[in-house]
């Protein structure tokens, strides 16, 4: 299986507890920048809760990649 590359931005951040956050992450759009992967409009959406509420900046573009695992 193929790896595959996606661009996203941080879209937005919620606090929670004294240093934890969750935050949601969508598509960048910019420049077709997940062409190799999108035929047309991409969508992707990522969630996820960390101890860290600094870990992730809103507005920042981030590069997921996305392998096999061979675990069943």
């Amino acid at each position: 299986m193929a790896q595959v590359t996606a661009k996203v931005r941080c879209n937005s951040k919620k606090i929670w507890g004294s240093t934890g956050a969750s935050f949601e992450f969508g598509v960048d759009y910019a420049d077709g920048r997940n062409k190799a992967w999108a035929q047309a409009t991409p969508s992707l959406s990522v969630n996820i809760a960390v101890n860290d509420g600094e870990l992730f900046e809103v507005g920042r573009p981030y590069t997921l990649t996305f392998t096999a695992d061979d675990e069943a």
